[in-house]
């Protein structure tokens, strides 16, 4: 969209914010940020499949990791939507149930997009976000590029923004057909995580705001000692990075920990909230 165009839309929607208070400016502002903050495309955002629970502040964000949509995330939502504070799933674009995904799959296109979608659905910060694996990398950058907007942040089994997925042409020369086989959303992102960790590596430091680091115990299928080590040092290494994080690794869960130990996951979420017991 172009800036002219933002230019206008925001003006049209000012004039009719006036109307009902200055809650619904305060709306319109928030809009405004979001349509000037990048200059790229962001169409394919209006049509996201999203689920939107529960009521109070902060909003808790869920994204889920490479190949998932936002069922994976229901149980742990109906938890904190019906004891604790609003929550938001949504399906990334390319995915069953959202638009079509346009231009590169990496972590400014997608938390652009996911901003943009917050914005018009009226769904204003502060945030607390929680992504798995690949879609903890795209939290991370989040929360470095926008830190006025999120109040916390808790990462499961989170890709590091150094431990790149290899993209589908060393995959190949790897002799890893199972890329061949993915989905085109799934393989697109895949392509594109190099560089979205390249673009977190790029962004200010992370925020000081409340984090838990959820790290799995149990090897991967197929993983060696020495692959596991290397994990389990890059997710050292992220806890260290976010300013007073808390690490817990989470015994007896595989990558899903969310899947395997959904409690942990809930019991995380709701100490960063800030939620009573």
């Amino acid at each position: 969209m172009s800036s002219h165009k933002s230019s206008i839309l925001v003006s049209n929607r000012f004039r009719a914010a006036r109307k009902h208070g200055w809650r619904a400016v305060l709306g319109v502002v928030f809009l405004a940020a979001v349509l000037t903050a990048h200059t790229e495309p962001v169409r394919a955002a209006s049509h996201h499949r999203m689920v939107i629970e529960g009521q109070g502040e902060p909003t808790v964000v869920f994204e889920a990791g490479l190949g998932d949509t936002l069922d994976t995330w229901r149980p742990i939502q109906m938890e904190i939507a019906g004891q604790c504070t609003r929550t938001v799933t949504y399906t990334r674009a390319g995915y069953p149930g959202s638009a079509a995904a346009s231009g590169t799959r990496d972590a400014a296109t997608v938390v652009n997009e996911l901003r943009w979608e917050l914005a018009r659905r009226n769904v204003r910060p502060p945030y607390v976000l929680v992504g798995h694996s690949l879609g903890g990398l795209y939290m991370q950058y989040f929360a470095r590029q926008y830190p006025e907007e999120v109040a916390g942040l808790v990462l499961v089994d989170s890709t590091h923004r150094e431990q790149q997925l290899p993209n589908e042409s060393s995959a190949r020369r790897a002799g890893r057909a199972v890329v061949l086989y993915m989905p085109l959303i799934v393989r697109r992102e895949f392509n594109d995580s190099i560089l979205a960790g390249e673009q977190v590596s790029a962004s200010p430091p992370p925020p000081a705001v409340p984090t838990i680091v959820l790290s799995s115990t149990r090897a991967l299928r197929g993983e060696t000692p020495a692959s596991r080590a290397l994990a389990a040092r890059f997710q050292d290494e992220l806890a260290k990075e976010f300013p007073g994080a808390r690490h817990v690794r989470v015994f007896e869960s595989g990558h899903y920990i969310h899947v395997d130990r959904p409690e942990i996951v809930t019991e995380a979420v709701r100490e960063v909230v800030g939620c009573t017991s």
